[in-house]
């Protein structure tokens, strides 16, 4: 596995890590994932890393480069995108998790 440390200007492009608000200091990773592909994905400076739960959103590389192209796909599609679709099951399962409690206590909503 190859890292870089990346330090982002002040923006407002990159999501915040729900972790620890951070949204400009993070390391690229690329790993050999298979025979002729690497996965190419950032990961937050407290160690947070939304691609654990979603490896899907970690980027397919012929190369696996860490160069400008890579981490910038890498910050605009494994972090952002994971985060949003994080953000979206979690807005989705909040309803049912109180409904789930209600109904274990014999409550109405």
């Amino acid at each position: 596995m190859f890292t870089r440390p990346v330090l982002l200007k002040k923006n407002k492009s990159i999501l915040k890590c729900p972790k620890c608000g951070n949204n400009r200091r993070f390391e690229a990773h690329s790993d050999h994932c298979c025979e002729d592909s690497c996965d190419v994905w950032v990961v937050c400076k407290c160690g947070y890393d939304p691609t654990t739960e979603l490896w899907g959103y970690r980027v397919e590389s012929v190369m696996g480069s860490l160069d400008l192209n890579g981490v910038q796909e890498a910050l605009l599609y494994s972090w952002n995108e994971a985060l949003r679709e994080l953000e979206n099951r979690q807005a989705k399962n909040t309803p049912k998790v109180a409904e789930n409690m209600l109904n274990k206590q014999g409550g109405d909503l």
